[in-house]
């Protein structure tokens, strides 16, 4: 199951890629918000896969909103101001900014409705809905640190490697990589409590698409509380009398 969920990531990888440095290509002809549009509805995406969806590698767990998706739109960020410029990088972390803004807004303005059942199966989830802008919102403020330090980074990096351009996209994805799945797993502990560790599998279980963001990771907070070892109880009065 490893080795297959490897080549998925691969295949999803070298996809994603093909396809946004084609449009990146392009973009003269079929216009930059093309490529700007497929680069910003993946945001969400992005972040429902790397706040509840992980699968398992031979080197660990890990979710492909974050490692594939994530990592790509940080890298072509980049080569989109190599080939354009800063204030070309800067107009689509704004747009998902503002756009993930209104998204909370209509949120909180949404529960003031009394929406009707039409079905057992599908009731209306705002929670997930408020979830999802306020990890979006922090997500966008990291990426736009992100891109802002990823371009300085390989601009400082060409001091010493000027000719190797592969090598800084490789050191400054790393560095900034880094810094940010730091960043967004802070805001899962502290916003939703999800564990350090957890029971995967039965984890994964409760983690259906259908299923509120919050409740999945309480869920699987609850799973590793039960999980953990209890300690001996301390003998009791009587028996100590005895």
């Amino acid at each position: 199951m490893e080795a297959l969920n490897l080549v998925l990531f691969v295949v999803e990888a070298v996809a994603y890629f093909v396809l946004m440095v084609t449009l990146l290509h392009f973009r003269h002809r079929l216009g930059l918000g093309v490529f700007l549009t497929a680069l910003g509805v993946m945001h969400f995406m992005e972040t429902y896969l790397a706040a509840v969806f992980y699968v398992s590698l031979p080197f660990g767990d890990v979710s492909p909103g974050s490692s594939v998706f994530f990592s790509g739109k940080l890298m072509m960020i980049l080569m989109l101001y190599l080939w354009e410029d800063a204030a070309t990088v800067r107009q689509p972390i704004y747009g998902l900014f503002l756009g993930n803004l209104l998204t909370v807004g209509i949120a909180w303005v949404l529960q003031l409705h009394q929406p009707l059942q039409l079905s057992l199966n599908h009731t209306p989830d705002v929670d997930f809905l408020k979830e999802m802008g306020w990890l979006m919102i922090w997500g966008t403020a990291l990426l736009y640190v992100d891109s802002l330090g990823i371009i300085l980074l390989y601009e400082k990096l060409g001091d010493f490697f000027r000719r190797r351009v592969v090598l800084r996209f490789m050191i400054s994805g790393f560095v900034l990589l880094t810094f940010d799945q730091i960043g967004f797993f802070a805001a899962l502990h502290y916003f939703l409590d999800v564990p350090v560790a957890y029971s995967g599998a039965a984890g994964r279980r409760r983690c259906s698409p259908s299923a509120s963001m919050g409740r999945c990771l309480r869920s699987m907070n609850i799973e590793s509380a039960a999980s953990a070892p209890t300690p001996p109880r301390a003998p009791s009065a009587t028996s100590s009398a005895i």
